[in-house]
């Protein structure tokens, strides 16, 4: 009697391993992959959609030579009252300042959100972004410009109806290189 029990109890263990040991192999071959490129910046050389530079000439009249020299030094982004998540996701996308919009959401949901929202702000995921300026460089990563989203809003003193204007990129942020 000893030695069934013995061996059930050595049959219930193997069992029990066997099965964590499908469920990891099982979590590692269909877990989602994070393509890690799409969190890169855009290549501009290959770029072929449209840029703030663009934005610039169509809405504030800019020559192309100005736009692309204010390009260079960065845009302000308002994010507005009557934006959502999904227009600010698909207008940095659209404008070059991210490569792939589900990249950013992604990063916006997996940022760390230090800046408790205000009550209107959009929220994605558990963190929020509110509604106010933020400076951004074009050659930012997604993580990057997650991270300003999500903590560095700056309050906006106009009623500009404009989604980008001429700025810096570090506008009230600290310097240095933000981490995921």
């Amino acid at each position: 009697m000893k030695k069934i029990q013995k061996t059930t109890a050595k049959n219930a263990l193997i069992y029990a391993l066997a099965l964590l040991l499908v469920g990891v192999i099982s979590f590692q071959i269909f877990r989602p992959r994070v393509d890690q490129s799409q969190f890169q910046p855009i290549d501009k050389s290959t770029w072929e959609g449209r840029t703030v530079a663009d934005y610039f000439v169509d809405k504030l009249r800019m020559t192309p030579e100005e736009a692309q020299d204010s390009e260079k030094l960065g845009a302000s982004f308002y994010v507005t009252e009557n934006m959502t998540i999904d227009a600010l996701i698909s207008n940095l996308a659209y404008y070059g300042f991210v490569r792939d919009g589900n990249a950013l959401r992604y990063a916006l949901e997996n940022s760390e959100d230090t800046n408790p929202g205000k009550e209107n702000a959009l929220k994605i995921g558990k963190n929020t972004i509110d509604r106010g300026v933020y400076g951004l460089g074009t050659q930012m990563t997604a993580w990057e410009i997650a991270r300003i989203l999500l903590n560095y809003p700056q309050e906006v003193k106009t009623d500009y109806s404009y989604m980008f204007m001429p700025g810096g990129p570090y506008m009230g942020e600290p310097q240095g290189r933000p981490t995921k």
